[in-house]
C-alpha cells in the first residue's frame, strides 16, 4: 500500500451512526437538497469529521441526520483528535438584506447602538445574543441583557424566528466588507469553544445552524463512499473502504493540495 493511502487510512474509519454526536441544528431547505442529491449519486461524498474521543461531528451534520433518516446503520468518518492546536474553531456570521430600521420593526427585538469594538465584546461576553453590523460602520447591540450560555442559544433562536424564512445566508469573517459593499448587515455572534461544543452534543442541546466553523488541515473531501457499501457490516465496509482508497491512489485519482483551493460539484 502507498503512503499516501496509509496516511489517509489513519484518519478515515468506519463508525456506527448511532455513536454519533451533533453539535448543531440542521437548515431544513439544505437538508432537503442534501438528501435528494446523496440518494441520486448513492454516495457519502465527504466523510464525517469527528473528534475520535467522543464521537462529536465537528463538520456534517446534515449528513449525519440524512444518514439517521434513510437509515443507515454506518458512516465513513474522518476522526482526528480536536484537543489538537492545528484544529481551529470559529463561526459562520448570518447575513440579512435588511436594515437595521426594518429589523428592529420585527416584534420584541430591542436594540442599543454602540461602538462595534465595544459590542463585540459584549457579545463574546454574553450581554447580547446579536450585534447588527450594518454598512457604514453602524453596530447595535440585539436584545441586550445579561445571558447564560443556553439563554443566549434560545435569543438566537427566537430572532431567527423572526425574520423571513430562507432570508438568512451565512459568511465567513473574509466576507463581511463584500456584504455590506452589497447592502446586506451582518449579525455578530459569539464563536463557541471547543469545550462548550462538546458539551452541546453530549447534552443533546445543539446549538443554531451554522454557529461553528471547524478550520481542519488535511481534510479529506470527495471520498464518494458508497451508500450500499455503509449498509453492510462495520468490517465488510471498512475493507470496500481500504481497496477503493488503494485502487484510487495507484490510478492517480487522489491528489495532495498545499494551498487554498475552489471546488465545484
Amino acid at each position: 500500500m502507498s503512503e499516501l493511502a496509509e496516511e489517509m487510512l489513519k484518519n478515515l474509519e468506519v463508525w456506527e451512526v448511532k455513536n454519533l454526536l451533533s453539535h448543531e441544528q440542521v437548515i431544513s431547505h439544505n437538508l432537503k437538497r442534501l438528501k435528494e442529491a446523496m440518494l441520486n449519486i448513492g454516495h457519502l461524498v465527504d466523510p464525517l469529521i469527528i473528534d475520535r474521543k467522543t464521537g462529536v461531528v465537528l463538520d456534517g451534520n446534515h449528513r449525519l441526520k440524512i444518514l439517521e433518516i434513510i437509515e443507515c446503520p454506518h458512516a465513513t468518518v474522518q476522526a482526528l483528535d480536536y484537543s489538537s492546536d492545528e484544529i481551529g474553531v470559529g463561526t459562520w456570521y448570518p447575513t440579512v438584506s435588511f436594515n437595521a430600521d426594518e429589523i428592529f420593526h420585527l416584534d420584541s427585538l430591542k436594540h442599543e447602538k454602540v461602538d462595534c469594538e465595544a459590542g463585540k465584546a459584549a457579545v463574546d461576553n454574553l450581554k447580547a445574543p446579536f450585534m447588527l453590523m450594518g454598512k457604514n460602520n453602524e453596530c447595535h447591540l440585539v436584545n441586550p441583557g445579561n445571558y447564560k450560555l443556553m439563554e443566549m442559544v434560545e435569543e438566537q433562536n427566537y430572532v431567527f424566528s423572526l425574520l423571513e424564512k430562507g432570508a438568512v445566508d451565512y459568511i465567513p469573517d473574509e466576507e463581511i466588507a463584500k456584504a455590506h459593499s452589497m447592502g446586506k448587515s451582518v449579525l455578530y455572534r459569539r464563536a463557541y469553544t471547543k469545550e462548550e461544543i462538546v458539551k452541546a452534543a453530549q447534552s443533546h442541546t445543539p446549538f443554531p445552524p451554522k454557529s461553528t466553523r471547524h478550520k481542519i488541515p488535511g481534510r479529506i473531501i470527495r471520498l464518494n463512499m458508497k451508500l450500499g457499501w455503509l449498509h453492510r457490516s462495520r468490517e465488510e465496509a471498512s475493507t470496500e473502504l481500504a481497496r477503493m482508497l488503494t485502487s484510487r491512489v495507484y490510478g492517480g485519482n487522489v491528489r495532495k493540495y498545499y494551498e487554498p483551493v475552489i471546488v465545484i460539484y
